[in-house]
């Protein structure tokens, strides 16, 4: 991959803000999610447990870990 797509993705990648990255995996969320997302993001799986109930403010190496996992997949709501 050259640079100039490097950053084109990286762009777009960082569109989202942080509260829209939530929204965006609440929608897709499945079973067993907070352990991979604490295990990519380096915070415990308490603390991303905490972020996802609202308990704690969205940091951005959460939202970026919560996008990554989910972006691929449809809406919870497609899948019924």
């Amino acid at each position: 991959m050259n640079k100039m797509s490097a950053n084109r993705n990286r762009r777009s990648y960082r569109r989202l803000n942080r509260t829209a990255k939530q929204a965006f995996y609440v929608a897709r969320r499945r079973d067993g999610d907070v352990a991979r997302i604490a295990e990519m993001s380096g915070y415990s799986v308490s603390h991303v447990s905490n972020i996802l109930a609202g308990r704690r403010v969205v940091n951005q190496d959460v939202a970026n870990a919560m996008y990554d996992i989910s972006r691929r997949r449809m809406r919870t709501t497609e899948m019924a």
